[in-house]
């Protein structure tokens, strides 16, 4: 499990202190360990099945920073005929291509490469179709 541990002002009492004191856990707030700069994260749904291979299922959520220069092997969210999509870069020699299951498209000269954003996390739900109903119709649904 993973906790972050979190230092609580002291209160002053009188009395024993409990030497579990040291150790309060405060609350997992999952954008502390997901979001680094909030002014360029953005959020996509993985709109098809191209990526499986790389573990993104359609309905995924991908938490995508702005900021960042992405390096081979790099998922990225890239423009390809004036469409958002989401590809894995790699390098053959100094040559950039996009890869998914089914196709790897190489950018020419003229077309240029145009990296929208580097995906930093993915999250996907695990929650069977059963529970699926009222206010967890929409958590995380693939």
């Amino acid at each position: 499990m993973i906790r972050k541990v979190q230092q609580r002002a002291q209160q002053v009492i009188s009395g024993f202190r409990s030497p579990a004191d040291d150790y309060l856990e405060g609350r997992l707030d999952i954008s502390d360990m997901l979001v680094v700069d909030p002014h360029c994260t953005f959020y996509f749904k993985m709109a098809s099945n191209c990526m499986v291979s790389y573990g993104l299922q359609e309905g995924a959520l991908l938490i995508v920073d702005k900021s960042l220069s992405p390096v081979g092997n790099s998922i990225v969210i890239t423009i390809l005929q004036d469409e958002l999509v989401c590809r894995s870069l790699e390098y053959e020699g100094n040559q950039p291509k996009l890869v998914c299951d089914h196709d790897e498209v190489k950018p020419s000269i003229e077309t240029g490469l145009e990296i929208w954003g580097v995906v930093i996390a993915v999250c996907f739900g695990v929650l069977p179709k059963a529970l699926r109903k009222g206010k967890y119709s929409h958590v995380c649904t693939l």
